[in-house]
């Protein structure tokens, strides 16, 4: 959440990989469904349907600030 609010504030994501944010989405949501396949542990499903959405916030800054400039420049 952090970084969701810090890429606010400066109007852009700054040297954030795409890829890499898109892998720890992707790695986020693939854990909810193992979770709830082996475990069946609510504490532990919600805790990476949490993750998966601020990581998910993440990513969508960046395709959203994709050609901005941030307020810095």
């Amino acid at each position: 959440m952090l970084q969701a609010v810090t890429n606010y504030r400066n109007g852009g994501t700054g040297q954030l990989s795409a890829v890499t944010v898109f892998l720890l989405f992707a790695g986020s949501l693939a854990r909810i469904f193992t979770s709830i396949h082996e475990t069946g542990d609510n504490l532990v499903i919600v805790t990476f349907i949490v993750s998966t959405v601020f990581n998910g916030l993440i990513f969508a800054q960046i395709l959203y600030y994709w050609n901005s400039k941030s307020k810095k420049d």
